[in-house]
């Protein structure tokens, strides 16, 4: 695995942190659970308006439903975040009952060569 560069951030200057949920990739664990193919996207595209004026469903505009299995995607939300003003990627962090769950996307950054900061929640 390819070594990081360990982050320093100073303690008053705030950084913005955006929660990065693994979700959005097909998995066993979903598959098992709710049936083949699942992911949170499809639980966005069944969304519906609850009153006048609410848009539903949001339909995801710049990567469209992407499949956070593809380091590609990955690679090029890191772009969007700098572009954007974020200053890190916090991954969350599935573990059920001794197992991890969800894993993919975070294993598949760490031997990236993506150049983002992150943490893990």
């Amino acid at each position: 695995m390819q070594e990081r560069n360990v982050v320093t951030i100073e303690s008053n200057i705030p950084k913005v942190v955006a929660f990065y949920l693994p979700q959005f990739h097909e998995n066993e664990v979903n598959n098992r659970n709710w049936g083949k193919g699942f992911t949170e996207w499809t639980n966005v595209a069944k969304a519906y308006p609850n009153f006048n004026g609410h848009y539903q469903p949001h339909v995801p505009k710049d990567l469209g439903f992407y499949n956070l299995a593809d380091i590609d995607v990955m690679s090029h939300q890191a772009d969007l975040a700098k572009e954007y003003g974020i200053d890190a990627f916090c991954f969350y962090y599935y573990w059920f009952d001794g197992k991890i769950a969800l894993y993919k996307p975070i294993r598949n950054y760490l031997q990236s060569d993506i150049e983002f900061p992150f943490c893990i929640c």
